[in-house]
Protein backbone atom coordinates (compact mmCIF):
# COMPACT_ATOMS: atom_id res chain seq x y z
CA UNK A 1 0.00 0.00 0.00
CA UNK A 2 1.31 3.28 -1.06
CA UNK A 3 -0.14 6.52 0.70
CA UNK A 4 -0.30 9.61 -1.54
CA UNK A 5 -2.25 12.07 0.20
CA UNK A 6 -4.20 12.70 3.25
CA UNK A 7 -6.54 15.53 2.50
CA UNK A 8 -6.98 17.75 4.90
CA UNK A 9 -10.23 19.63 4.48
CA UNK A 10 -11.81 18.50 0.79
CA UNK A 11 -11.43 15.48 0.41
CA UNK A 12 -14.26 13.99 -2.49
CA UNK A 13 -16.28 10.67 -2.34
CA UNK A 14 -18.92 9.70 -4.60
CA UNK A 15 -21.25 7.25 -2.38
CA UNK A 16 -24.11 4.78 -4.09
CA UNK A 17 -25.96 2.97 -1.01
CA UNK A 18 -28.52 0.12 -3.10
CA UNK A 19 -31.71 -1.11 -0.41
CA UNK A 20 -30.82 -4.33 -2.23
CA UNK A 21 -27.58 -4.35 -3.83
CA UNK A 22 -24.98 -2.54 -4.71
CA UNK A 23 -24.17 -0.29 -7.89
CA UNK A 24 -22.47 2.79 -9.40
CA UNK A 25 -23.34 6.19 -10.24
CA UNK A 26 -21.16 8.86 -12.09
CA UNK A 27 -20.41 11.85 -9.80
CA UNK A 28 -23.31 14.24 -8.58
CA UNK A 29 -24.12 16.58 -5.69
CA UNK A 30 -26.43 15.76 -3.03
CA UNK A 31 -28.47 12.71 -2.13
CA UNK A 32 -30.95 11.49 -4.38
CA UNK A 33 -33.10 8.13 -4.32
CA UNK A 34 -34.48 6.05 -6.93
CA UNK A 35 -37.50 4.17 -5.96
CA UNK A 36 -37.95 2.19 -9.41
CA UNK A 37 -34.32 0.61 -8.98
CA UNK A 38 -34.07 1.18 -4.39
CA UNK A 39 -30.76 3.17 -4.88
CA UNK A 40 -29.39 6.20 -3.42
CA UNK A 41 -26.95 8.47 -4.61
CA UNK A 42 -25.00 10.29 -2.18
CA UNK A 43 -22.16 12.64 -2.67
CA UNK A 44 -19.99 12.90 -0.13
CA UNK A 45 -17.38 16.26 0.63
CA UNK A 46 -15.64 15.58 4.16
CA UNK A 47 -12.62 17.34 6.08
CA UNK A 48 -9.37 14.81 5.72
CA UNK A 49 -7.16 13.73 9.16
CA UNK A 50 -3.94 14.47 9.20
CA UNK A 51 -1.34 11.04 10.26
CA UNK A 52 -4.33 8.59 10.29
CA UNK A 53 -4.91 5.93 8.27
CA UNK A 54 -8.64 3.84 7.51
CA UNK A 55 -8.47 0.57 7.26
CA UNK A 56 -10.15 -1.05 4.02
CA UNK A 57 -12.08 -4.27 4.45
CA UNK A 58 -9.65 -7.15 2.37
CA UNK A 59 -10.93 -6.95 -1.08
CA UNK A 60 -12.16 -10.29 -2.55
CA UNK A 61 -10.17 -11.60 -5.79
CA UNK A 62 -13.20 -12.14 -8.77
CA UNK A 63 -11.33 -13.27 -11.79
CA UNK A 64 -11.26 -11.04 -14.89
CA UNK A 65 -11.57 -8.09 -13.46
CA UNK A 66 -9.62 -4.83 -13.30
CA UNK A 67 -9.29 -1.56 -11.74
CA UNK A 68 -10.38 -0.59 -15.77
CA UNK A 69 -12.97 -2.34 -16.68
CA UNK A 70 -13.38 -6.30 -17.61
CA UNK A 71 -16.40 -8.89 -18.53
CA UNK A 72 -18.81 -10.36 -15.83
CA UNK A 73 -21.38 -9.40 -13.69
CA UNK A 74 -20.09 -8.02 -11.13
CA UNK A 75 -19.49 -4.10 -10.92
CA UNK A 76 -16.41 -2.32 -11.63
CA UNK A 77 -14.74 1.30 -10.54
CA UNK A 78 -13.65 3.16 -13.31
CA UNK A 79 -12.17 6.99 -13.08
CA UNK A 80 -16.17 8.23 -12.74
CA UNK A 81 -17.72 5.59 -10.94
CA UNK A 82 -17.11 4.64 -7.33
CA UNK A 83 -17.57 1.39 -5.38
CA UNK A 84 -18.76 1.03 -1.79
CA UNK A 85 -17.32 -1.76 0.24
CA UNK A 86 -18.42 -1.49 3.71
CA UNK A 87 -17.62 1.51 5.23
CA UNK A 88 -14.80 2.61 2.13
CA UNK A 89 -15.01 3.71 -1.38
CA UNK A 90 -12.64 2.93 -4.48
CA UNK A 91 -12.29 4.27 -7.38
CA UNK A 92 -9.67 3.63 -10.23
CA UNK A 93 -6.52 6.57 -10.54
CA UNK A 94 -5.14 5.44 -13.96
CA UNK A 95 -3.00 8.43 -13.70
CA UNK A 96 -1.11 7.31 -10.36
CA UNK A 97 2.26 6.97 -11.00
CA UNK A 98 4.19 5.42 -7.50
CA UNK A 99 7.80 6.87 -6.75
CA UNK A 100 10.57 5.89 -7.72
CA UNK A 101 11.80 2.83 -5.85
CA UNK A 102 8.74 1.36 -5.24
CA UNK A 103 6.73 -1.56 -6.80
CA UNK A 104 5.21 -0.18 -10.05
CA UNK A 105 3.46 -3.75 -10.52
CA UNK A 106 4.34 -3.20 -14.29
CA UNK A 107 3.04 -5.67 -16.53
CA UNK A 108 0.72 -7.15 -13.38
CA UNK A 109 -2.89 -7.78 -13.64
CA UNK A 110 -4.93 -4.71 -11.54
CA UNK A 111 -4.89 -0.96 -10.99
CA UNK A 112 -4.30 1.86 -8.20
CA UNK A 113 -7.26 2.45 -6.59
CA UNK A 114 -7.84 6.08 -4.45
CA UNK A 115 -9.66 4.22 -1.26
CA UNK A 116 -11.43 6.87 0.89
CA UNK A 117 -12.01 5.44 4.43
CA UNK A 118 -13.82 7.06 7.47
CA UNK A 119 -11.38 7.21 10.34
CA UNK A 120 -11.86 6.17 14.04
CA UNK A 121 -13.67 9.14 15.72
CA UNK A 122 -11.41 10.42 18.23
CA UNK A 123 -11.79 10.02 21.81
CA UNK A 124 -13.06 13.06 23.31
CA UNK A 125 -13.40 15.59 20.04
CA UNK A 126 -15.60 12.71 17.75
CA UNK A 127 -13.85 14.97 14.66
CA UNK A 128 -16.06 13.53 11.41
CA UNK A 129 -12.96 12.82 8.90
CA UNK A 130 -11.85 10.72 5.93
CA UNK A 131 -8.54 9.97 5.06
CA UNK A 132 -7.15 8.62 1.26
CA UNK A 133 -4.69 6.74 0.16
CA UNK A 134 -3.83 5.13 -3.39
CA UNK A 135 -3.93 1.16 -2.66
CA UNK A 136 -3.09 -1.44 -5.78
CA UNK A 137 -5.18 -3.90 -5.87
CA UNK A 138 -5.28 -7.31 -8.67
CA UNK A 139 -8.72 -7.49 -8.35
CA UNK A 140 -11.41 -5.18 -8.48
CA UNK A 141 -13.18 -5.32 -4.49
CA UNK A 142 -16.28 -6.91 -4.03
CA UNK A 143 -18.99 -4.22 -3.72
CA UNK A 144 -21.31 -4.50 -0.27
CA UNK A 145 -24.74 -2.63 0.42
CA UNK A 146 -23.54 -1.32 3.74
CA UNK A 147 -24.78 2.08 4.40
CA UNK A 148 -21.81 4.67 4.80
CA UNK A 149 -20.63 5.63 8.36
CA UNK A 150 -22.64 8.03 9.95
CA UNK A 151 -19.08 10.61 10.20
CA UNK A 152 -19.35 10.17 5.77
CA UNK A 153 -23.41 11.44 6.33
CA UNK A 154 -22.19 13.88 9.05
CA UNK A 155 -20.02 15.64 6.25
CA UNK A 156 -22.56 15.53 3.16
CA UNK A 157 -24.86 17.15 5.67
CA UNK A 158 -22.08 19.97 6.62
CA UNK A 159 -21.09 19.94 3.02
CA UNK A 160 -25.68 21.61 2.52
CA UNK A 161 -24.90 23.80 5.44
CA UNK A 162 -26.33 27.63 3.69
CA UNK A 163 -24.59 29.64 6.30
CA UNK A 164 -25.48 33.67 6.49
CA UNK A 165 -22.94 36.13 5.24
CA UNK A 166 -22.77 39.09 7.83
CA UNK A 167 -25.19 42.33 6.25
CA UNK A 168 -23.75 45.41 8.22
CA UNK A 169 -25.47 48.07 9.41
CA UNK A 170 -24.36 50.93 10.85
CA UNK A 171 -24.74 54.41 12.79
CA UNK A 172 -24.00 56.58 10.28
CA UNK A 173 -25.46 54.01 7.65
CA UNK A 174 -23.09 52.63 5.32
CA UNK A 175 -22.84 55.15 2.23
CA UNK A 176 -22.84 58.34 4.95
CA UNK A 177 -20.21 59.75 6.46
CA UNK A 178 -18.46 59.45 9.76
CA UNK A 179 -16.83 61.65 12.35
CA UNK A 180 -13.73 61.60 14.07
CA UNK A 181 -14.47 60.72 17.90
CA UNK A 182 -17.90 60.48 17.16
CA UNK A 183 -18.99 56.95 18.30
CA UNK A 184 -19.91 54.14 15.75
CA UNK A 185 -22.51 51.71 16.23
CA UNK A 186 -22.03 48.48 14.52
CA UNK A 187 -24.45 45.28 14.12
CA UNK A 188 -25.87 42.39 11.98
CA UNK A 189 -29.58 41.76 11.57
CA UNK A 190 -31.09 39.23 14.00
CA UNK A 191 -31.79 36.86 10.40
CA UNK A 192 -28.27 36.78 9.68
CA UNK A 193 -27.36 35.85 13.52
CA UNK A 194 -29.02 32.73 14.01
CA UNK A 195 -28.23 28.97 13.46
CA UNK A 196 -28.88 26.90 10.54
CA UNK A 197 -29.07 23.01 10.05
CA UNK A 198 -29.13 20.53 7.07
CA UNK A 199 -29.58 16.59 7.34
CA UNK A 200 -28.19 13.76 4.77
CA UNK A 201 -29.85 10.71 5.49
CA UNK A 202 -29.88 7.21 2.97
CA UNK A 203 -32.46 4.35 3.69
CA UNK A 204 -32.39 3.56 7.57
CA UNK A 205 -30.10 6.34 8.52
CA UNK A 206 -30.24 9.95 8.71
CA UNK A 207 -27.10 12.46 10.02
CA UNK A 208 -28.29 16.30 10.96
CA UNK A 209 -25.07 19.09 10.78
CA UNK A 210 -26.36 22.33 12.82
CA UNK A 211 -24.16 25.64 12.60
CA UNK A 212 -24.40 27.95 15.68
CA UNK A 213 -23.17 31.89 15.37
CA UNK A 214 -21.26 32.44 18.16
CA UNK A 215 -19.26 35.70 17.30
CA UNK A 216 -18.48 38.51 14.98
CA UNK A 217 -15.46 40.13 14.95
CA UNK A 218 -15.16 43.44 13.03
CA UNK A 219 -12.05 44.86 11.52
CA UNK A 220 -12.42 48.50 11.24
CA UNK A 221 -9.72 49.17 8.70
CA UNK A 222 -7.64 51.84 11.01
CA UNK A 223 -5.45 48.49 12.07
CA UNK A 224 -7.79 48.04 15.05
CA UNK A 225 -10.55 44.82 15.25
CA UNK A 226 -13.38 44.03 18.11
CA UNK A 227 -14.82 40.67 18.55
CA UNK A 228 -18.49 40.73 20.15
CA UNK A 229 -20.07 37.66 21.40
CA UNK A 230 -23.61 38.28 19.94
CA UNK A 231 -24.78 41.06 16.43
CA UNK A 232 -24.51 43.90 18.11
CA UNK A 233 -27.17 46.32 19.21
CA UNK A 234 -29.02 48.20 16.81
CA UNK A 235 -28.72 52.37 16.85
CA UNK A 236 -32.70 53.75 17.56
CA UNK A 237 -33.34 57.34 17.33
CA UNK A 238 -34.44 57.35 21.30
CA UNK A 239 -30.26 57.13 21.45
CA UNK A 240 -27.78 60.12 21.88
CA UNK A 241 -25.28 60.48 18.71
CA UNK A 242 -22.65 60.67 21.24
CA UNK A 243 -23.15 57.20 23.30
CA UNK A 244 -21.21 54.28 22.40
CA UNK A 245 -22.94 50.90 21.43
CA UNK A 246 -23.22 48.67 24.87
CA UNK A 247 -21.74 46.04 23.24
CA UNK A 248 -20.10 46.38 18.95
CA UNK A 249 -19.11 49.65 17.86
CA UNK A 250 -15.48 51.89 17.54
CA UNK A 251 -14.55 55.62 17.53
CA UNK A 252 -12.13 56.66 14.63
CA UNK A 253 -8.89 59.06 16.19
CA UNK A 254 -7.91 60.06 12.28
CA UNK A 255 -10.04 60.50 9.50
CA UNK A 256 -9.52 57.89 6.08
CA UNK A 257 -8.58 60.81 4.38
CA UNK A 258 -8.60 60.64 0.42
CA UNK A 259 -10.20 57.06 0.35
CA UNK A 260 -12.55 55.22 3.14
CA UNK A 261 -11.90 52.44 5.71
CA UNK A 262 -12.56 49.00 4.65
CA UNK A 263 -14.96 47.33 8.11
CA UNK A 264 -15.61 43.61 7.61
CA UNK A 265 -17.84 41.67 10.02
CA UNK A 266 -16.89 37.74 9.83
CA UNK A 267 -19.43 35.65 12.00
CA UNK A 268 -17.91 32.48 13.83
CA UNK A 269 -19.86 29.50 13.69
CA UNK A 270 -19.15 26.00 15.45
CA UNK A 271 -20.80 22.81 13.49
CA UNK A 272 -22.06 19.82 15.52
CA UNK A 273 -23.26 16.67 14.01
CA UNK A 274 -25.65 14.38 15.44
CA UNK A 275 -27.16 10.70 14.15
CA UNK A 276 -26.52 7.15 13.60
CA UNK A 277 -26.20 6.97 17.80
CA UNK A 278 -23.21 9.21 17.21
CA UNK A 279 -22.48 12.85 17.65
CA UNK A 280 -19.52 15.13 17.10
CA UNK A 281 -18.00 18.06 15.28
CA UNK A 282 -16.11 20.06 12.57
CA UNK A 283 -13.67 22.80 12.67
CA UNK A 284 -15.49 25.87 12.86
CA UNK A 285 -16.59 27.95 9.75
CA UNK A 286 -16.73 31.40 8.68
CA UNK A 287 -18.71 33.84 6.53
CA UNK A 288 -17.93 37.33 5.97
CA UNK A 289 -18.51 40.58 4.61
CA UNK A 290 -17.46 44.18 4.15
CA UNK A 291 -18.65 48.02 3.43
CA UNK A 292 -16.46 51.41 2.74
CA UNK A 293 -16.60 54.03 4.84
CA UNK A 294 -15.90 57.75 4.92
CA UNK A 295 -14.52 59.31 8.04
CA UNK A 296 -14.18 62.93 8.10
CA UNK A 297 -13.06 65.22 10.21
CA UNK A 298 -15.59 67.42 12.33
CA UNK A 299 -16.11 70.86 11.23
CA UNK A 300 -16.60 73.91 13.27
CA UNK A 301 -18.66 76.73 12.44
CA UNK A 302 -17.38 80.36 13.37
CA UNK A 303 -20.08 83.42 13.40
CA UNK A 304 -19.76 87.15 14.37
CA UNK A 305 -18.14 89.67 13.82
Amino acid sequence: MISRSTLTFACVAVLLVSCTQAAFANTGTGTSCDASTETCTVTVSTPGSPNQSGSAPSPSEPADHTGSGGSGSDPVPTSTATLINGACTYQVDPGYQPPTGTDAHSGQKGAWYLMTCPDDIEAGRSIATTTTTVVWLPAAPTATAAPPAPAVLAAEAAKNLKLAKPLIETNPAPGQPQLVYVPMWSWLPSSVFAAASATASVPGESVTATATPVSVTWSWGDGSSSTCTGPGTPYTSTDSPTAASPTCGHTYTEASGSGDYTVSATIGWTVTWAGGGQTGAFNNLTTMASEQVRVEQSRALVTGG
